[in-house]
Parts: C-alpha cells; sequence; structure tokens
C-alpha cells in the first residue's frame, strides 16, 4: 500500500516561494483586491496573512484613516511581515498579529471585511471556522476566501494523457489522506455551498482562471516548478518511476525535455473567490 500523504508533505512555507507566487499572479490579485470595493477608512482582517502581501494591497485601498490587521499563527510570517512593512508608506495602518484562526482575539463586530486566503482547504472543520470569523465582522461586513480548484491545472506541451494521469494521482492520493492531514484540494468548487450553509448573504463566487504564458521570468518558473513539485510528491506513491521522472523533467532545466522556455508554453490553473454578507 502506498504511504498516505501527511501535513509536511502539504507545508510550503518558503519564503522565496510565496514571494514569486504572489508577483506571479500580482495582476490577478489586483482585480482581486479591486473587486472587493473597498473604501477608505474600512477595517480589515488578513487572516491567515503569511508574509502580509495581501495586506499591503488592503491598506493602500482603506488609507489614510483605515486599518488592516494581518494574523497568522506562525510566528516566522509575522516577523518576516512586520520587517518588510517598513518600507511600506502605508505601514502606519498595517499591523501584524500572531493569532489563531479558531480563537480570534478582537471583540464582535470589529471588521468591515475579513478576508481569507489560502487557509480553508486546511480547515477541517470549516463550518466552526466561518462562525468565529462572522463573529469579529460588522453586521453587514462581509467575509470573502480566496482559495483554488486543484481539479483545474492545465500545462501544455504537457500531453493532455500524461496531465490526467497525474492529476487522477494527485486527486487518490487526497483520498487516501490521514485522518491527522486534512486538507482539501478541491475546497474552490465547495466554498459557494459552505457560505450558503454558514448563513452568509447575497454570495458572490468568481472564478479566476490564472494563466502565465511566455515569456517567463525567472520568478514566475521558480513558482511554477515549485507547484509541480508539489503535486509531484503527493502523486509520487500513485506513479510509477517512469511516470514521475518523466514528469519532473518538464521543469528541470537541465532536462532534454524542458519545457518553460517553449514559445508555446501555458500555464492555466483555478482560483475561486467567494465573498458573503454578515446578516444585519
Amino acid at each position: 500500500m502506498p504511504e498516505k500523504i501527511g501535513i509536511k508533505e502539504l507545508e510550503v512555507l518558503n519564503i522565496k516561494w510565496q514571494l514569486d507566487h504572489h508577483f506571479a499572479k500580482i495582476q490577478h490579485r489586483q482585480e482581486i483586491v479591486d473587486s472587493l470595493n473597498l473604501q477608505p477608512g474600512d477595517v480589515v482582517l488578513d487572516l491567515g496573512c503569511g508574509p502580509g502581501l495581501w495586506s499591503s494591497m488592503f491598506a493602500e485601498k482603506v488609507q489614510p484613516h483605515g486599518r488592516v490587521i494581518g494574523v497568522d499563527i506562525d510566528a516566522r510570517w509575522i516577523d518576516y511581515a512586520v520587517q518588510a512593512s517598513q518600507e511600506n508608506p502605508f505601514k502606519e495602518i498595517i499591523e501584524y498579529r500572531i493569532g489563531d484562526l479558531h480563537n480570534l482575539p478582537f471583540e464582535d463586530g470589529t471588521f468591515d471585511l475579513v478576508f481569507v486566503s489560502g487557509c480553508s482547504p486546511y480547515l477541517a472543520d470549516i463550518h466552526s471556522a466561518i462562525e468565529k470569523q462572522k463573529r469579529v465582522t460588522k453586521k453587514g461586513g462581509r467575509i470573502a476566501d480566496r482559495s483554488w480548484d486543484g481539479g483545474m491545472f492545465f500545462v501544455h506541451p504537457i500531453s493532455p494523457y500524461q496531465e490526467a494521469k497525474m492529476m487522477l494521482a494527485v486527486a487518490q492520493a487526497f483520498e487516501a489522506r490521514r485522518s491527522d492531514s486534512y486538507f482539501d484540494n478541491y475546497f474552490g468548487r465547495k466554498s459557494h455551498g459552505i457560505f450558503k450553509q454558514a448563513g452568509l448573504q447575497d454570495i458572490l463566487t468568481t472564478s479566476y482562471a490564472v494563466q502565465l504564458v511566455p515569456p517567463l521570468s525567472e520568478e514566475v518558473k521558480h513558482y511554477i516548478t515549485g507547484n509541480s513539485q508539489f503535486y509531484a510528491k503527493i502523486a509520487a506513491p500513485y506513479l510509477s518511476e517512469t511516470e514521475l521522472k518523466q514528469w519532473c523533467g518538464h521543469f528541470d532545466p537541465s532536462s532534454d525535455s524542458y519545457i518553460l522556455d517553449r514559445e508555446d508554453f501555458y500555464y492555466c490553473l483555478l482560483e475561486v473567490l467567494t465573498v458573503g454578507t454578515v446578516e444585519n
């Protein structure tokens, strides 16, 4: 029986990759921030803020009298975010705290917007987490969840057959995951229904096809390569050695089958933003 994936295989706590990830998608992320229609003076909770990259984008929208609080459970992220914010022209309205999604240290009705990016797929009890988010959101305020759906992941010129085998292996790995290593790679397709079940109102779900085409910067290549390695590590128990080697070769610059410098390269994945209003 193949070894089942654990939480360590699902952690991507690498600041270089996270920065490259962010800037590879910066145009798409700016579209998300713009779509939230934040107003000067709004108070925003950036929940699971990581290195604070979204926090900075929110601060630009709510300045000069608004406020952004970034919260993350990992002190390493908070340390980085605090240091990085010193160069931010809006640093006076940004604050970072170590905190737990399950125990938010804020008064009821504090925030105009609670924003969660990339955390919900890790939460086995997502409904409990949303209830806690609702508590700290103002009546008439909003909760926004940006996630992804791993069922849509296209890379050309990898053959559709080879790509399908990889996606099947990934799905098999997640089906076989241990109960102590919860991770939902397909959260995006469920987020609209989860928000409805949580009693949020005026729910709007928007899907974004994040596309990357040549010429690719070194930062974008690093992001794509990291993502491909993430999938390879998860899928490895369900692929033959030849299949795994073939997949990895496409993202290895020393390989004859390397594809990131090809003019016909195309990369696409699906991200999902779901926004709901807390009932008055």
